[in-house]
């Protein structure tokens, strides 16, 4: 099983077979397929194919992505003051751009020459930005060093995320490191985890926040770490891992979000309707690996 990062791409459905725009809108798919991604286009390509568009499928879609290509191809010329031909892109593009943005993913922004730079094809606007020429073909885009600059730069920011965070404490490093090795090993996932990638010198707020930004779904192991004075024979998680889940809960969606539950510890009222994984002994972790990796099919590789 091998993880490829999604790509969410924006751009015109029904073009001319033979057209200039046709070719380079097929150009452009092969490179992201070249680059080891896989293209989600409505209509098209990958989860997206069979699905219509509306606003809440859209949005399904590009959260489930790695990166995002906004390709702006001309569909109507309109002229300027002075007579200076002006080409408009689909509005949809805009609107793709925008959520695609709103979601921290990562942007590559094409617009055909002659395109109006404004709103997403703001040249400006702090994405990754490069113009297309109307008779731009495959030699065009594996020799143009520009363009072969800008694109592996968004290339390295989609290779730099990672598939899964792990919320664990201290106390749990152990069964982390083993759950880590599963991940990463057997799977052959990215594992963002706060020991090793957190920055020293931020807050932990931020960098929550930055790993719901560039991980696709959590794993928080919930161990038995503080004992309840009321009660000997319990005890609670840490709570910064009870926060780190909940705050994932409500960025990424509680069904990208799995709670390995150590017997034994109690579940906060607020997250306890949640479906969890029962870990019988944190020094093995072999009874919840089976389960961890459904999570992922169903969640992670869309299986």
């Amino acid at each position: 099983m091998e993880y490829k990062p999604k790509i969410f791409i924006s751009c015109i459905y029904k073009l001319e077979r033979d057209s200039p725009q046709k070719q380079i809108k097929t150009a452009i798919i092969n490179k992201i397929k070249d680059a080891g991604f896989e293209p989600q286009i409505f209509l098209e390509a990958g989860l997206a194919e069979e699905l219509p568009w509306n606003f809440t499928n859209v949005y399904d879609i590009i959260k489930k992505c790695d990166g995002a290509v906004i390709l702006g191809l001309s569909r109507n010329i309109k002229l300027a003051a002075g007579g200076t031909s002006i080409g408009t892109p689909t509005e949809y593009n805009h609107y793709e751009g925008a959520l695609a943005a709103s979601l921290k993913l990562p942007l590559l922004i094409l617009s055909e020459d002659g395109i109006e730079e404004r709103g997403i094809f703001y040249n400006g606007g702090g994405f990754i930005y490069t113009s297309i020429p109307p008779n731009a073909d495959n030699n065009w885009f594996n020799n143009d060093e520009y363009f072969i600059g800008r694109f592996n730069a968004w290339k390295r920011s989609v290779n730099s995320r990672y598939q899964v965070f792990l919320g664990y404490s201290g106390a749990a490093k152990d069964t982390a490191n083993s759950i880590i090795t599963f991940l990463t090993g057997r799977l052959n996932l990215k594992v963002k985890e706060y020991q090793t990638n957190f920055l020293q010198g931020g807050t932990i707020l931020e960098e929550i926040e930055h790993a719901s930004n560039t991980c696709q779904c959590g794993i928080f192991l919930f161990t038995a770490d503080d004992r309840l004075d009321n009660n000997q024979h319990q005890a609670s998680p840490r709570d910064n891992v009870i926060f780190e889940a909940g705050y994932f809960i409500k960025s990424k969606g509680k069904e990208r979000v799995l709670i390995i539950r150590e017997e034994g510890v109690k579940m906060p009222a607020d997250i306890g309707g949640n479906i969890y994984l029962s870990l019988k002994n944190r020094n093995d972790i072999s009874t919840v690996t089976s389960d961890i990796l459904y999570f992922l099919e169903k969640r992670l590789f869309y299986t």
